[in-house]
């Protein structure tokens, strides 16, 4: 059954249960849909789409771009093109100007919510004419009675997704997947994870990620689940503004069954429970607890330990969108710290000759929307070559050491891999991430993204003290939080632009004052 008629089916089955809920700035409820009243307004939408873009079906099958914040409008917007066979391809609202207009001339349709319409024309400059976009947020309510028999594809290889992905220049690629590609990720998925924990879930970082709409919406409502979104004026993760513990906050008022994390926001779960939050604590701590996911970039294994200490398990997991998002996971059925887990029923894995990570499964994406140099590469015996370096142990577990394109080869000869300083410089009290590179003139740097630092003494003497002399940077480049330079760096999903970071730094070498007092606009360069 393809994931449209899963949907359709679950919505038929039991059409009062609440299916999303948007809340208010008070953490009170703004708005919620049955699941009934859902699956009306995606239908709505989906039958106005049809009329307006698939009148021709021998024409290629159209692209619908999604500009909506996270919220019961996107939830909308994504089923109608599910249920409409339209390909929708969601646009970060973070985007530059320049990554949005490369995506969105592959879009023949828009739908937007107020919001999302001022970022498409205003701060992107994409002018669109009103018979090529539609505010969903201004849409009619939806009838009362559900369609009888919706219009689904007969099955699902058709593509039903183009997710942008981080590349090497400032034109993201597309990955193209299909309905099958997504279903077999949310088999898999439900067969790994605790039954009945996405009973209730809380959306924490932006839909236009597809882990999100894998874990935030489709797990959600497969299970009979609840769909919560945070109110407009909260930034999410990832986006200016977001905050950890904001996040955490809302955790605890919602109360999810299970959520999806970045690191940062384990290791401020960790400070906190360190400093005794106990209602925090016994939430995390419970019979029912929630099954908390960690991905985008490692944890190390001293964190999860600490935590599992106090009685709190966090879970790593791996994936790439060229893999419909998911490839290993821990569960509490089997975790163990410092691996990502073991490969979902349906990835089988391998590690190549050189350290490679290899995988071959029913959810691999069908091809790119465009080219970039750093994308995944098929093998000749047909295995996707992930670009990232890792290990099996005995008992199957993956472990990350980094990514290929990454890996420094020092003038001595001897090889870095950044990724591994960058994890344990990341566990030092003040830095919130670490990005490590090489200089031509200074050797290897790292930029630290910190808090205000008054004095980097301790770090310098856990350097001296736990980093090889090939590992530790010469040069610590520090800007702190809220630094602009930083929204440069970074990628709208969190990632280091690392190319971009190794210019930046040798276009502002010679204006740093070493160990210089004061934080000014291009941050603060100490020696080591």
């Amino acid at each position: 059954m393809s994931l449209s008629h899963q949907l359709c089916h679950q919505f038929l089955g039991n059409p009062e249960q609440i299916a999303c809920i948007d809340h208010d700035a008070d953490g009170g409820v703004r708005r919620v849909l049955s699941r009934g009243q859902l699956a009306n307004a995606a239908h709505v939408l989906a039958d106005y789409l049809q009329a307006e873009l698939r009148s021709d079906f021998v024409a290629p099958r159209p692209v619908v771009g999604i500009v909506i914040r996270n919220s019961i409008n996107w939830l909308i917007a994504d089923l109608a093109c599910l249920f409409s066979n339209l390909t929708s391809l969601p646009l970060p609202q973070a985007f530059t100007r320049a990554q949005a207009e490369h995506l969105a001339a592959k879009c023949d349709f828009f739908l937007v919510d107020e919001a999302g319409e001022a970022t498409l024309e205003q701060r992107w400059g994409l002018q669109t004419s009103a018979a090529r976009k539609l505010r969903v947020d201004q849409m009619a309510p939806a009838p009362g009675a559900m369609p009888a028999s919706p219009q689904l594809a007969p099955d699902g290889s058709w593509i039903c997704k183009i997710i942008h992905t981080s590349g090497t220049t400032s034109r993201p690629k597309g990955v193209c997947l299909s309905e099958n590609a997504l279903a077999a990720t949310l088999r898999s998925l439900h067969e790994a994870l605790p039954a009945g924990c996405h009973h209730r879930y809380l959306s924490l970082v932006p839909l236009s990620l597809l882990l999100e709409q894998i874990t935030a919406l489709y797990m959600p409502l497969l299970s009979g689940g609840t769909v919560h979104f945070l109110p407009e004026t909260v930034p999410l993760l990832g986006e200016p503004g977001g905050s950890a513990d904001r996040m955490i906050d809302w955790l605890m008022n919602v109360r999810p069954g299970a959520c999806t994390v970045p690191p940062m926001v384990v290791n401020r779960l960790l400070t906190r429970l360190e400093q005794g939050e106990a209602e925090l604590a016994n939430y995390l701590r419970a019979d029912d607890a929630p099954h908390v996911t960690c991905g985008g970039a490692a944890v190390s294994a001293e964190v999860l330990a600490r935590l599992a200490a106090l009685g709190v398990e966090i879970f790593q997991g791996y994936g790439l969108s060229e893999n419909a998002s998911v490839v290993s996971v821990n569960t509490r059925a089997a975790n163990r710290h410092g691996s990502v887990g073991r490969p979902l029923p349906h990835v089988q894995l391998r590690i190549a000759d050189d350290g490679g990570i290899q995988i071959r499964s029913a959810s691999q994406f069908s091809h790119y929307s465009g080219e970039d140099p750093s994308a995944c590469a098929h093998t000749a015996d047909g295995w996707l070559d992930t670009g990232d370096l890792g290990n099996l142990d005995e008992d199957g577990y993956l472990f990350i050491s980094g990514r290929k394109k990454n890996v420094i080869c020092l003038p001595n000869g001897r090889n870095v891999s950044p990724e591994q300083v960058e994890l344990e410089l990341r566990q030092l009290d003040g830095i919130h991430d670490a990005v490590v590179f090489l200089d031509n003139e200074d050797g290897l740097v790292a930029l630290l993204h910190t808090g205000e630092v008054s004095d980097t003494a301790p770090w310098l003497g856990w350097m001296a003290d736990n980093l090889s002399d090939i590992e530790r940077p010469a040069r610590l480049w520090l800007l702190p939080r809220g630094n602009e330079l930083l929204t440069r760096l970074y990628t709208v999903t969190g990632r280091p632009q690392r190319g971009d970071i190794a210019q930046a730094y040798a276009a502002r070498r010679d204006i740093f004052s070493i160990n210089e007092e004061h934080n000014h606009e291009y941050g603060r360069l100490v020696a080591v």
